[in-house]
């Protein structure tokens, strides 16, 4: 019995040590706030900046009134991405609505992410939810416009105008607009649609001329207030010269007839 009372006596002295250890320690783990190794995970924000570092499969460009294009040449998407990029990191951030008479909006898709809209106009360009514009690239900004411009002003798009109901065609002549026909319509459509654009025009000098046709498209365009315009001018039944009044970077594309020598 008393080896046993020993035995209990004992056990009871090391469960009192330990208590007494935990507790002290336990004491000055609080008082001096002993540092304990941690992983913490912060989560990336996710901004359209970040989604725009992946791999852009098609990108989609629509002109007001005209329609939309799509690219998707893996060389191409690249060099338009290294554009916005630019101008993303060079512009400063847009506070008032873009204030262009002329905006062309797409988006760029990409294979595991959403499409991201964008917006540009002379005054500012818009990624997602990114607005940007300063005067450090306001000239990037209309130079990213006009090659979008350019891109969208094709002999198809430009045929598919003139082919629309929707529009009216007319012909301007000693500063009167009179309607064409159907059948002057379905003419000009055609030499529209297999018309060759011309990229070097530098040689040309029958552009101080006047034109031999002058043909106006008024665009039915819910987007933009008031009228909107597409004009054509017809040179020596040879080349045509298409130009928006509303574009402020003052873009004229070109084109060759294909049955003209």
């Amino acid at each position: 019995m008393q080896e046993e009372k020993k035995g209990l006596s004992w056990l009871r002295l090391i469960l009192l040590q330990i208590v007494i250890g935990c507790t002290l320690i336990g004491i000055f783990a609080y008082v001096f706030r002993i540092g304990v190794d941690e992983v913490r995970i912060v989560p990336k924000e996710a901004n359209n900046r970040d989604m725009f570092d992946g791999v852009p499969m098609r990108m989609n460009v629509t002109y007001p009134g005209v329609g939309t294009i799509s690219i998707d040449d893996p060389k191409e998407l690249i060099a338009w991405k290294a554009s916005f990029t630019r101008i993303l990191n060079g512009g400063k951030p847009q506070t008032r609505a873009n204030a262009s008479r002329l905006l062309l909006t797409g988006s760029i898709a990409y294979l595991d992410q959403e499409d991201i809209p964008f917006q540009i106009g002379t005054s500012g360009f818009r990624f997602g939810t990114d607005s940007v514009n300063s005067l450090e690239i306001s000239a990037e900004i209309r130079k990213l416009q006009n090659m979008l411009i350019d891109k969208t002003l094709t002999a198809e798009t430009v045929g598919g105008v003139i082919a629309n109901q929707d529009h009216q065609v007319f012909r301007l002549q000693d500063g009167l607009l009179t309607t064409i026909s159907e059948g002057e319509r379905a003419a000009l459509t055609a030499q529209m649609r297999s018309a060759v654009r011309l990229i070097d025009f530098s040689h040309f000098d029958f552009m101080a001329e006047q034109p031999s046709s002058h043909y106006v498209v008024q665009l039915t365009d819910e987007a933009v207030n008031g009228k909107h315009w597409l004009h054509l001018d017809r040179y020596d039944n040879a080349y045509f010269i298409v130009f928006d009044l509303l574009d402020e970077t003052n873009h004229k594309a070109y084109f060759k007839l294909s049955d003209a020598s």
